[in-house]
């Protein structure tokens, strides 16, 4: 059976490529050029003497210096004709070249789906003929992951549910910076996807030999095709160095090595490695009931992180607090902070003026537990426990929750509760059915 995938190219390092490597790759052209220019050098050494005595010779070499060897991401159709021309992304026993479909999609190199970790024996006889399709789309303006908000992960959203009837799966291509604000992101605002969403990414450029994505890519692809039926995929979820995590789980650990990612309280929902095994059991239930809900596409809400530290002071948690619409405590431990009166009266105020607050552990392994009396405080002014919830996780969620149009108090009960599996807090009691408002 069939499997259509699309991959939606964000930007990163996956397809960046630096100005130096431009110069080198155009250098070529520029010595054919030498010849025939050698009899204006000397008038432009003339020119550049005098420039170099006004200073704006060194002027422009600053310029040049600051511009080369910087990674930016290219556009798509670089990226595109790399990863076509990659053997492994496409069939090549079969044609020497890349096969388009009539729908501009690519066939996916047979063997890779075949990769099968159930037993060949028992697969059903369709299966067993299965293709997987993949086409490319991006975001209007690819960049950076440090430069990606709020506004980005809305066009990701709308872009993936204008596509949900054509395709089978969805693979985004992001930076790992903020990856994991992305995936959590996406996980809420996508809701109870029926298809899986996974998001990929690279830490070395596919132009790099050494580079982990192309083989990042390939597991995505295998997964949002091959597997798209498994009901326990039917979410957002993030694909890196063999494991496939829950979306909403994940933080980046390390910016050095391939392994980049890390969930620190549950279990990833793949292996693969020589086989692929999924953990089926982590399933969520559905809620016997659903109430519908307003979503305002366009509003941006005021979220902010406050981190503690030893002598944190009054004024800079004044300052986070002022016109905040919601707050991230990443207070220390299981969920404590200082025992200081003035930042009781802070937060308590803050609480009259329905800022929403949400208490996460800075810590990467634990949860919140009031079982401390430094955290009477929180209790006193209504923070919200995260339990186990990432900061990461915690910050989205809240931006979702403002962007939900309800009043303060349904958004503290939803916030209270893990809605898409993102906390080991109480599951909602009911499934949320959103209606996008533009």
């Amino acid at each position: 059976m069939d499997r259509k995938v699309l991959i939606i190219y964000c930007g990163g390092t996956f397809g960046m490529w630096t100005k130096e490597e431009d110069k080198k790759g155009t250098a070529r052209k520029e010595d054919k050029k030498a010849d025939a220019g050698a009899g204006t050098a000397r008038k432009e050494d003339k020119k550049a003497d005098a420039g170099a005595a006004s200073g704006t010779g060194r002027k422009e070499d600053k310029k040049a210096d600051a511009g080369a060897g910087k990674l930016e991401p290219q556009p798509l159709k670089d990226i595109k004709k790399f990863i076509e021309d990659h053997s492994k992304l496409y069939d090549h026993f079969a044609k020497k070249t890349v096969e388009l479909q009539e729908d501009g999609c690519i066939t996916l190199y047979q063997q890779l789906c075949e990769d099968d970790p159930e037993d060949k024996s028992t697969a059903k006889a369709d299966d067993k003929e299965r293709k997987i399709f993949y086409k490319f789309d991006s975001l209007q303006n690819p960049k950076d992951s440090s430069s990606a908000g709020p506004e980005d992960w809305i066009d990701l959203t709308e872009k993936i549910r204008d596509n949900l009837k054509k395709y089978d799966g969805f693979v985004v291509i992001h930076g790992t910076d903020t990856m994991a604000f992305i995936s959590s992101a996406l996980s809420f605002l996508l809701g109870n996807i029926e298809k899986p969403v996974i998001v990929t990414g690279a830490q070395l450029p596919i132009f790099n030999p050494r580079s982990d994505g192309l083989c990042n890519l390939i597991d995505s692809l295998l997964i949002a095709g091959c597997y798209s039926d498994e009901p326990v995929l039917h979410k957002v979820m993030l694909c890196y160095q063999r494991k496939l995590y829950q979306g909403n789980r994940v933080m980046k650990v390390d910016c050095d090595s391939f392994s980049v990612f890390d969930s620190p309280e549950v279990c990833p929902i793949a292996s693969l490695e020589t086989t692929i095994k999924l953990m089926k059991e982590m399933q969520l239930s559905s809620a016997p009931r659903t109430e519908t809900v307003e979503f305002m596409l366009k509003k941006v809400p005021a979220v902010r992180m406050l981190k503690f530290s030893p002598g944190i002071t009054e004024e800079g948690v004044r300052g986070v607090l002022h016109e905040a619409e919601g707050v991230i405590l990443e207070t220390f431990g299981n969920g404590n902070v200082p025992e200081e009166e003035w930042l009781r009266k802070l937060l308590i105020d803050a609480d009259k003026n329905n800022v929403l607050m949400l208490n996460c552990t800075q810590v990467l392994r634990g949860r919140v537990a009031s079982v401390y009396a430094a955290s009477k405080i929180l209790t006193e002014a209504n923070v919200i426990p995260g339990y186990d919830i990432t900061p990461v996780a915690g910050m989205t969620k809240m931006v979702w929750v403002l962007k939900l149009n309800v009043n303060h108090q349904k958004r503290c009960e939803i916030m209270n509760h893990s809605v898409y599996g993102e906390s080991c807090a109480p599951t909602l009691k009911f499934n949320l059915k959103i209606e996008v408002k533009k």
